[in-house]
């Protein structure tokens, strides 16, 4: 199985990390602009007494102590200066507007992985980008990737911020294939996606960008998830088709897989995998495909 072959890159840890991260954070009703922005820190690993070291901007250790102090530093440069380094919106955290994040949206557009990752890239050379392709219980509704990418450390604590890349329908077989393509882009160019499985409304709570992704330990809800692995579903149809089409009348499962072959011929599903040649997958896929359109 590939993902016994690809054990030795030693991400499983990482991906129990992001599943520990997926926890919405409610903000009490009198929380205001310097408090939210402590709890940005800390929601990302970084205590209170950590943000003069971590993030500077001539930040004291007594600013940080209470929020009036830290009211009377929180100017526009720095402001917007934590809004980069956490990935997060403005809006969000001038107590505007709930969203958090921006989400991406590659839906159909397949074409848009590669300059997003070369983005990420040229703005942190240095930085190492993975993620978790965290997908519903049962097969049916929403999946979310989460991209995480490393901003430092503190201590021998590394800290990193998120991006949501939503609008998977997931057994949707149009949005199937193109979340399969978009896995493989990311696999070709580096960036390892591992799977999950959870329950819709656990997805809910953050693939709509609405809530922080933090370090803490995760609720008792994401516990016991099992892992797998996305990359196969640019690999094997078994995988590609799983929970695709659940009304059984083939039409998603004939669709997605003549997209899958599409995709395929404009150079999308290539995963870059060098123990896998490209012609015996594509056969397995065209085989596949004849077995649900007999001549």
């Amino acid at each position: 199985m590939l993902g016994e072959i690809l054990a030795t890159l030693n991400i499983g840890e990482k991906v129990w990390k992001f599943i520990g991260a997926i926890r919405k954070t409610k903000p009490t009703q009198s929380e205001t602009m310097s408090s939210r922005f402590i709890r940005l820190f800390e929601c990302h690993g970084v205590h209170r007494n950590q943000i003069p070291r971590f993030f500077g901007h001539g930040l004291t250790v007594k600013d940080v102590q209470d929020d009036q102090s830290l009211l009377g530093k929180l100017d526009e440069p720095l402001l917007e200066a934590a809004c980069v380094r956490f990935g997060v919106r403005r809006e969000w955290l001038d107590g505007a507007e709930p969203h958090v994040f921006t989400c991406h949206d590659f839906y159909k557009d397949p074409g848009g992985v590669l300059p997003f990752l070369n983005r990420l890239r040229e703005a942190n050379p240095e930085a190492k980008v993975d993620g978790i392709l965290i997908a519903p219980e049962g097969e049916e509704g929403e999946a979310l990737v989460l991209l995480s990418e490393f901003i430092g450390w503190i201590g021998d604590k590394a800290i990193y911020r998120y991006h949501l890349c939503n609008n998977w329908l997931f057994d949707y077989w149009k949005s199937r294939a193109y979340l399969t393509a978009f896995v493989a882009i990311c696999w070709k160019n580096g960036v390892h996606i591992r799977g999950t499985y959870l329950p819709e409304k656990e997805i809910e709570r953050v693939a709509c960008g609405d809530a922080l992704i933090c370090t803490e330990d995760g609720d008792p809800g994401i516990r016991g998830t099992r892992l797998w692995y996305p990359e196969d579903m640019a690999l094997r149809p078994d995988v590609f088709l799983s929970g695709v089409d659940p009304e059984q009348d083939q039409f998603g499962i004939k669709s997605a897989l003549m997209l899958w072959l599409d995709l395929e011929q404009q150079g999308y599903m290539d995963a870059g995998l060098a123990m896998y040649s490209k012609e015996p997958i594509r056969s397995l896929f065209e085989t596949k495909l004849a077995e649900y359109s007999p001549e």
